[in-house]
């Protein structure tokens, strides 16, 4: 009885494990935006709704395609003028709508909110399909839940979640594609294809599975599947205008597969980057292992061969832009390869090692779901039913640093400190705590309003005071310590941590000044 429950136990941990490093990702003012990946570089071309919304926006790390879908989202019909210069190639971004649009459905057409309904697609979709997967692994042996958990934590389907992508969404409708196709049901499959179709058109691979009966009906349904894109290419030709076609995303069957193998050897003369070479080879070696099994073992009768075959030709297929990174968009592109492979795969000793050896890809899907982004400058963050209020460091910080439950940062001297508030008219209570290594004064003003000032040293100091949006000027008369006896020591002056906003008031500016607490 207790063998039973085990391994859909097993699954269920897994499911909530998930739930909680998505969870890790919101935000009190941005919310999940950050899984969108909104870059500054391009900040000044970002769509109203990003800036009045705030989304989060990487100040460390570049964009990704998740911020161009998300932007799609607010505005699906494609005819703003401001989207051709929000939208890196609308003409190619807008072919897989689908998403967008259902982001656009889910916030009942409010273009804003449409923005924090793309953002949790991916880990909605992700939830889904967890669920429908127990149809073809019903978590009854370790093989299912190796099986099922290892398309789940794939490289290619947490990097579809951390970067609000399109590869899991149309995983989810290739997934019921399927389950329709073992049932029976072929005009469903068809409207599965058909959907897959507007939300990733290398979907479209799989329409050998409507193969069945006669050539006139094979045919109908086939042109049922691919027509909805048609006529959205038409569409997006006559709004748009002509775009990119994505041609340089192929290149010469086996060429940029064996260059990504030589360039992932190579990386390995970079200690420093340890972690990524270990996993993108683990990752190279699992997508390798899954096109092998398929292209060596022709199985035209079997639906899931006829599934997956070709995208197993796709890998061959892929160009240098698929290929490059750790571990690389193909992880991604080739998910329905990775479902096919582990229905595949069979229920022997050996098959289980090959499952395993097929699906080393989990591991570069865990070290992505755990790059949570840190913009380097916040202190602390707020929300309430009045405000949303943002601590941020500016001028004299050597910049934040975190751990998993705490923020702080060291002075190098006079520093401050940047409060900024929605509505603007708010006053935050706002505490944290000082310290330095040598005794010395500080003194925070804002606006010319002293507003606390003291004596610290290596013990925390309690602070608390009421201040408006602005900046807060940190002084010291006292010259900086050395953080260490080494040469390269940071001189250091105080640290501020554990800020906290503990409650927002819309009360007159003459209420500016030391806390009564």
């Amino acid at each position: 009885m207790l063998r039973r429950f085990l391994w859909p136990a097993v699954a269920a941990v897994l499911i909530v494990g998930f739930v909680g490093a998505v969870a890790r990702y919101y935000h009190p003012v941005y919310g999940f935006t950050a899984l969108l990946q909104f870059d500054n570089s391009d900040e000044a071309n970002l769509l109203p709704e990003v800036r009045d919304r705030p989304a989060f926006i990487n100040r460390n790390n570049g964009g990704y395609d998740g911020l161009y879908y998300a932007q799609i989202a607010c505005r699906p019909l494609l005819r703003d003028p401001a989207l051709p210069r929000a939208i890196d190639n609308l003409g190619y971004r807008a072919r897989r709508i689908l998403p967008s649009w259902t982001a656009w459905v889910m916030a009942l057409g409010n273009s804003t909110r449409a923005l924090d309904a793309y953002a949790l697609l991916n880990p909605l979709c992700w939830l889904a399909l967890a669920g429908l997967l127990f149809a073809f692994f019903p978590a009854r042996s370790g093989h299912d839940v190796l099986a099922w958990a290892g398309l789940m934590f794939s490289a290619g389907s947490l990097s579809s979640v951390r970067l609000a992508l399109v590869d899991l969404p149309a995983l989810l409708l290739l997934a019921g594609a399927m389950l329709a196709v073992l049932r029976g049901r072929l005009n469903g499959t068809a409207g599965f294809l058909a959907a897959a179709g507007l939300t990733r058109e290398t979907s479209l691979l799989s329409v050998p599975i409507l193969v069945r009966g006669s050539i006139r009906s094979t045919l109908l349904r086939v042109a049922a599947a691919g027509v909805p894109l048609l006529l959205w290419l038409i569409y997006i030709r006559v709004v748009v205008g002509p775009g990119n076609s994505g041609w340089s995303n192929f290149d010469w069957p086996g060429l940029r597969w064996l260059e990504k193998w030589l360039a992932t050897l190579a990386s390995f003369r970079h200690p420093e980057l340890a972690l990524l070479n270990w996993t993108t080879l683990l990752a190279l070696i699992g997508v390798t292992v899954q096109a092998a099994w398929l292209l060596a073992r022709p199985q035209w009768n079997n639906l899931w061969w006829r599934f997956g075959i070709g995208y197993a030709a796709l890998m061959l297929m892929l160009g240098t832009a698929v290929w490059e990174g750790y571990p690389g968009a193909a992880m991604r592109v080739l998910l329905p390869l990775n479902l096919a492979f582990n229905a595949l795969v069979p229920r022997t000793r050996a098959g289980l090692a090959l499952l395993v050896l097929g699906n080393l890809t989990v591991p570069a899907g865990l070290v992505e779901l755990a790059s949570l982004p840190n913009d380097g400058i916040e202190l602390a963050a707020s929300h309430t039913a009045t405000a949303d209020v943002l601590v941020q460091t500016k001028s004299g910080w050597f910049g934040v640093e975190r751990n998993s439950r705490n923020f702080w940062a060291w002075s190098s001297g006079d520093a401050a400190l940047a409060v900024k508030s929605r509505p603007s008219d708010t006053l935050q209570e706002l505490s944290f705590r000082l310290r330095s290594l040598t005794p010395r004064t500080v003194e925070i003003s804002q606006g010319g309003l002293r507003l606390w000032a003291g004596t610290i040293g290596p013990h925390w100091q309690a602070v608390a005071f009421t201040c408006a949006d602005g900046l807060l000027a940190f002084h010291t008369n006292q010259p900086p310590a050395p953080e260490s006896s080494d040469p390269g020591a940071r001189p250091l002056a105080f640290c501020v941590d554990h800020a906290q906003l503990s409650g927002i008031r819309s009360t007159p500016a003459t209420s500016i000044g030391p806390s009564s607490r």
